[in-house]
């Protein structure tokens, strides 16, 4: 049998005990003695719903069932908070309230980047990958030539010459054009501008003609 009830402490605790409680109370996600048994509360900064827990009264806190009006007990568990088998840990990271390592309602970056490194983020902080679907910060991004983000150069698509749409290699990307576009096709000049398809440049085209 789970002997913890996880979530806010004001839906179980008994009405006419509510005040003792919070007197003697600590939100600061250390552990605290009430009523000869051991508890650990966190704020949250606020009410609302925490990865499933549901919070009036801006806390968020582990307590032995013994001290939960059994019929609220009954009541609120599992829809609005759960039970566990031991006393867990509470803290707060990044605005996230975090139980035993876990940060409730947090999304995770799984760019190759940052796979394993599991810093918790809101879903605002991330965007899918055009390609795969990974989710993947935004700070972690890799904006590809379409102007769109991947998750990696790998997913994004390769870049393309603006002329001729050739595969471009890494050392053209710069001028968004290919070699061959780069420069007239006979005499091997650089051209003046790229959409230029005379074979030749003016200065070898009159050599050309003087002969």
């Amino acid at each position: 049998m789970s002997d913890y009830y996880l979530g806010d402490p004001c839906y179980v605790i008994p009405d006419a005990e509510w005040g003792d409680f919070c007197s003697i109370m600590r939100d600061d996600g250390e552990e605290f003695e009430y009523k000869g048994e051991t508890c650990v509360v966190i704020g949250t900064g606020g009410d609302g719903d925490f990865g499933g827990l549901s919070v009036d009264a801006g806390i968020i806190g582990c307590i032995p069932v013994s001290l939960c009006d059994p019929v609220s007990l009954k009541s609120i568990v599992p829809s609005d908070a759960r039970l566990v088998d031991s006393l867990v840990t509470l803290e707060e990271h990044n605005g996230f309230i975090v139980i035993d390592g876990e940060a409730l309602g947090a999304s995770y970056c799984e760019c190759r980047w940052c796979n394993g490194r599991e810093e918790p983020l809101t879903e605002d902080q991330l965007e899918n990958c055009k390609t795969c679907g990974t989710p993947v910060n935004y700070d972690c991004q890799f904006e590809g030539v379409d102007a769109n983000y991947y998750c990696s150069k790998d997913c994004a698509p390769i870049p393309e010459c603006e002329i001729c749409s050739v595969d471009l290699d890494t050392d053209d990307i710069e001028y968004k054009v290919c070699e061959d576009c780069r420069h007239h096709s006979n005499c091997g000049c650089s051209k003046d501008e790229y959409e230029d398809e005379k074979p030749n440049c003016e200065d070898c085209q009159k050599d050309i003609d003087a002969e």
